[in-house]
């Protein structure tokens, strides 16, 4: 078992060092047009399932596009897109990213060689982790772990490499000092708490110089076949207020559609097995948004 923490290496890391791993990352990443992160300050909002159906649009729209499943703790994207990771890449200079559906370049750490003895340590030290015999996790630097996946993976050409990040504030932190990301796209259930939580995902974002592309509000409702209505699953706060506070338009309002996480569960893209629904149009709508996020999305998708 792997366990990525961050270890007090990392934090003695020297200004030259953290310079020479930007310039590293920026090296390898030099033919991708656009990097946006997809942040979310709570577990549960449906950030990866957004994030999976986003870059399929995209793909179904002619566009190179990569995924990175920054959550290397509890990696979910390699499943969601239906992969089986029978070839693992050992870690080393040259990385080769996943083969996802329709071309999608996928880098998680679940793709990531296993190997007896544990596998390579990712930080800078001269001596790798001590064995454990399969006694107990190895615990490798996380920020260090992501910034190797991102210096050393072959991503090639792309339109657009989306990072979707673990939950939690720290994470764009994290990421921020990594690489220089195009923006970052938040996403948020429309309760009470989750409006406030990304309050401090704005904040955290201005302290960073991060540019916030929009806010998503997922599963506002429940579309009711019966009723033909649409029906509040959560108590509703005011993102909108928030929003406008941080001059960040809601690129769009997802309701909720059960056979999204039906289709995520069996790795199946909901985009395109349902395209005529009209959580798939918004989904693609919303890929619309990011396709040209190098530029000022300036309309938010419609809202149920």
């Amino acid at each position: 078992m792997r366990i990525f923490g961050e270890v007090e290496f990392e934090a003695e890391r020297s200004e030259p060092q953290v310079s020479e791993a930007l310039a590293r990352t920026r090296e390898n990443l030099a033919s991708v047009k656009a990097m946006v992160a997809i942040a979310s300050a709570r577990g549960g909002v449906g950030k990866s399932t957004i994030a999976v159906n986003v870059a399929a649009a995209l793909t179904l729209n002619r566009r190179k596009v990569g995924i990175v499943d920054a959550d290397l703790n509890s990696p979910s994207i390699v499943a969601m897109l239906g992969m089986k990771p029978n070839k693992r890449f050992a870690a080393s200079e040259a990385m080769e990213p996943g083969a996802g559906p329709m071309g999608l370049r996928v880098a998680a750490s679940n793709l990531l060689a296993d190997g007896e003895p544990p596998p390579v340590s990712f930080l800078d030290e001269e001596a790798p982790p001590a064995a454990t015999n399969g006694r107990g996790p190895v615990e490798l630097s996380y920020t260090g772990t992501l910034r190797r996946i991102l210096q050393q993976t072959h991503f090639g050409s792309l339109d657009l490499l989306l990072i979707d990040l673990a939950p939690g504030l720290e994470q764009l932190h994290r990421i921020s000092k990594i690489v220089s990301l195009t923006g970052v796209v938040i996403v948020s259930q429309p309760s009470e708490l989750s409006v406030r939580a990304i309050r401090s995902v704005l904040e955290i974002a201005e302290h960073t110089s991060t540019a916030v592309i929009g806010i998503v509000e997922n599963m506002v409702g429940f579309n009711c076949g019966g009723c033909h209505a649409v029906r509040p699953l959560m108590p509703q706060g005011d993102l909108a207020s928030v929003a406008r506070e941080a001059g960040a338009p809601i690129l769009a309002r997802l309701p909720f559609d059960p056979r999204l996480a039906e289709a995520c569960d069996h790795g199946v893209m909901f985009v395109k097995e349902y395209p005529d629904t009209p959580l798939a149009k918004q989904l693609a709508a919303l890929a619309q948004a990011l396709d040209v996020s190098h530029a000022s999305p300036s309309t938010a998708t419609s809202a149920v």
